[in-house]
């Protein structure tokens, strides 16, 4: 045997005599070999870069011609939560190609060779890197200093549940190729998130699902357009003057303050029912709690700073039960500039006054999307009970003289998209999909359905 064939343990595979084997798969070419294996090295690496490299190093049994290809491949996908780390190192020492366009690794944090992985994947001038922490609670991880210089590194993901809250003060983050960077389930503190920005000055994108930050100051990051942020439990306050997207994702018990999103021109808003809310929540109702009355200002504060946006998202009909809340309560609302709303949310008749009232403040509202979705939402019951410390009738509320908005520009759009959501709302079973409603440059409007289940829409 070739002291360079893989080895068996589950990730590779054995090379049996592959100099005297042939292939029957497919048309056989003359000198014996299938049409697949006849295809250049760079359609094959094209082939490996779309399923896990523990597949792609399996083929070098084939043939001889198939021994090396995987080893050239500038694309790697491993796992080692089901392999030996040390194993698949040992593979990985094989490996010929001198740079990396995409290396997806998934490890826990228990094992001992992640700096050498990490080591690995920046001396091969990685360009597009993910890594996926397992068990990251249990045992916490420091990054190796190395892994804040990669000069390579265009795209960086980190899924990891432990803590960056520490950069070493003489480390320097020289990220200076990096456009595109995600990091999700961590903690991260304050300085360590100046220090990652200010080593990144080309980011464009830019993804934090995090805990404990408390600033995001964006101001000088010159080339970032687009952020998707995610918190849990604190506040945190962002400043992002130069964003046109924002994606903003946080619990009813947390709060984001937008301090300067002056440029943004696209917003998704998903502020969600926790589970200490969801729909056991006693006190909600509870006038001496305050509960919903400051759920109103948490929403209404986020949307405030979004007026200019010419495209809204809100998720969920948590947001808009709270936004109907507020127009029965008579809570000032604030207007839009918003030309196109997409709505994710069921359809129930307590989140008909929200809708409504964003329709009525938004005077160039042209196109409403409804994308009906399963949710967590408040209980009718929960409604009911602040209704009434509020002095209000709940069966009124719901009733379509009380939804229906002052005279519009374009006033069939209000009526159109109140008459749906009137009959949608009395039926249990309609039909999950999207329903979109647009008004064109002569003021005709159209309605187009796309469903994603198989029942009849009553």
């Amino acid at each position: 045997m070739s002291d360079d064939r893989p080895e068996i343990d589950g990730f590779t595979a054995a090379v049996e005599n592959p100099s005297h084997r042939k292939i029957k798969r497919g048309r056989e070419s003359i000198d014996g070999e299938d049409s697949i294996s006849s295809l250049p090295d760079a359609i094959l690496q094209h082939i490996f870069s779309q399923i896990p490299t523990k597949y792609a190093v399996r083929t070098s049994a084939l043939s001889k011609r198939w021994r090396h290809v995987w080893s050239e491949t500038p694309f790697l996908d491993i796992d080692c939560y089901r392999y030996e780390p040390d194993s698949v190192y040992e593979t990985l020492s094989r490996y010929s190609s001198p740079k990396i366009t995409s290396f997806n690794l998934s490890i826990s944090t228990e094992a001992n060779q992640i700096d050498r992985f990490i080591d690995f994947a920046v001396s091969r001038d990685t360009e597009k890197l993910s890594l996926e922490f397992r068990h990251s609670h249990a045992v916490p991880y420091l990054f190796p200093e190395i892994f804040f210089t990669s000069r390579s590194l265009k795209q960086l993901s980190v899924e990891y549940s432990g803590t960056i809250d520490k950069i070493p003060g003489h480390v320097t983050v020289s990220w200076t190729s990096l456009k595109t960077l995600s990091l999700r389930g961590c903690d991260l503190s304050d300085e360590a998130c100046a220090k990652i920005l200010s080593g990144s000055p080309l980011l464009e994108c830019l993804t934090l699902f995090v805990d404990k930050l408390e600033l995001l100051d964006l101001s000088e990051c010159l080339m970032l357009k687009r952020l998707d942020v995610q918190s849990w439990e604190q506040t945190l306050k962002i400043v992002a003057p130069r964003i046109s997207f924002l994606r903003l994702t946080h619990s009813d018990e947390s709060r984001c303050e937008l301090l300067d999103v002056s440029s943004l021109t696209e917003a998704n808003v998903d502020i969600y029912c926790s589970r200490r809310l969801g729909f056991l929540y006693d006190d909600f109702g509870d006038p001496e709690t305050g509960l919903a009355d400051s759920l109103q200002v948490l929403i209404l504060e986020a949307l405030d700073k979004l007026q200019n946006v010419e495209k809204l998202t809100l998720c969920g009909a948590f947001c808009l039960q709270i936004l109907s809340l507020a127009v029965l309560c008579g809570v000032p609302f604030p207007m839009f500039k918003v030309e196109a709303l997409t709505l994710e949310t069921a359809i129930y008749p307590s989140i008909i006054p929200g809708v409504a009232k964003l329709i009525q403040n938004s005077p160039r509202l042209k196109t409403i999307k409804f994308e009906t979705v399963d949710c967590k939402m408040l209980e009718e019951t929960r409604l009911t009970n602040y209704l009434y410390w509020k002095g209000l009738e709940t069966r009124q509320c719901w009733e379509p003289k009380d939804v229906d908005g002052p005279s519009l520009s374009e006033p069939k759009l209000m009526t159109s998209v109140m008459k749906f959501l009137l009959k949608t709302s009395r039926n249990e079973w309609y039909k999950d999909g999207s329903y979109t409603f647009s008004l064109n440059k002569n003021s005709e409007l159209s309605f187009v359905t796309h469903f994603t289940q198989d029942c009849l829409f009553p």
